[in-house]
């Protein structure tokens, strides 16, 4: 976030998720609330499970603001960092089980990348919450590099048989270099998408405005640290910036993968369906996937741009 978030921070007690929110727009909490319980879902004791576990886990402080929209892109990030350790819950079943609806392969892979992904949003809650622009913009490109990743792969299960036949660091490099590095992956995504009737290539207004935020990320991996940027540019390397564009590529994994396969909330369902006797976080997780989906969704007409600084 823009502002400095390293001051006090909000008591974790009591339990109700809002507490770690102070500022939330009542109408965005009433929402998700009316989403989840739509779906059948509860949200408070997900929401516990999911969020107030993290590692290094903090509320926000009270922000000195008129406007809500720090606070609300926050929580709304949080909701899908709920949604891929449940993704990543139900992949590891699916992985197991060998559930129908996708091949061993696309689960081996999605278990795998989800598991970083988790860990990158993790990473990037922390350095949002403690002003650290630059490291998070590093994250939010891996962020987006991991998303492309996991629909590619559901796109074209061969490429998802070559990235679980890597056994070594130079057989993954090479397939990093070969079929992710340098939008390879997003142009598979991309072809996938265009196929089944949505045109977002990189000569669309999408693709560059795409193009334009990774390259923006990508001066905090490949700038002169020598020469600081100047004061203008710096504006456009705030946290909001690195939480926007981690939760809206979330919220295109979610939705794209729905489109890309199908059945894909099907398999889930069908993944997580032998864990239905079992109250472990995992499975509790896993249950949580196909549902969330449907929630995760909706919420995305809730996501504004990001205050400006």
């Amino acid at each position: 976030m823009s502002d400095d978030l390293t001051g006090e921070i909000t008591p974790l007690r009591p339990l109700r998720p809002e507490q770690s929110y102070p500022g939330l727009s009542p109408q965005l909490l009433a929402r998700v609330e009316q989403l989840w319980s739509a779906n059948g879902l509860e949200f408070d004791r997900h929401w516990t499970l999911a969020v107030r576990s993290l590692p290094g886990f903090r509320g926000l402080p009270r922000l000195d603001t008129p406007s809500s929209a720090q606070v609300d892109l926050m929580f709304l990030f949080d909701q899908c960092l709920i949604w891929v350790k449940a993704l990543h819950a139900a992949a590891v079943v699916g992985k197991a089980q060998g559930t129908p609806g996708l091949y061993p392969e696309q689960w081996q892979g999605m278990a795998a990348v989800s598991a970083r992904l988790i860990e990158q949003i993790t990473a990037l809650r922390i350095l949002a919450l403690t002003n650290l622009p630059m490291p998070a913009m590093q994250i939010a490109r891996s962020v987006s590099e991991d998303v492309d990743m996991i629909l590619a792969q559901l796109a074209r299960h061969k490429l998802a048989a070559r990235f679980v036949a890597c056994r070594d660091v130079d057989e993954a490099n090479e397939f990093w270099r070969r079929h992710i590095a340098g939008g390879r992956a997003f142009r598979a995504v991309a072809e996938k998408l265009y196929n089944i009737g949505l045109d977002q290539s990189a000569d669309t207004e999408y693709g560059q405005w795409r193009q334009k935020v990774l390259t923006i990320l990508g001066a905090a991996v490949h700038s002169n640290a020598l020469a600081p940027a100047p004061a203008d540019r710096r504006r456009g390397l705030m946290n909001d910036d690195s939480i926007y564009f981690a939760t809206f590529r979330i919220h295109e994994l979610c939705a794209y993968s729905q489109l890309i396969k199908p059945n894909l909330t099907e398999a889930l369902e069908r993944a997580a369906h032998k864990q239905s006797a079992s109250n472990s976080q995992d499975a509790r997780l896993a249950r949580l996937a196909a549902p969330m989906s449907a929630v995760l969704i909706n919420q995305i007409q809730s996501l504004a741009w990001p205050a400006s600084s």
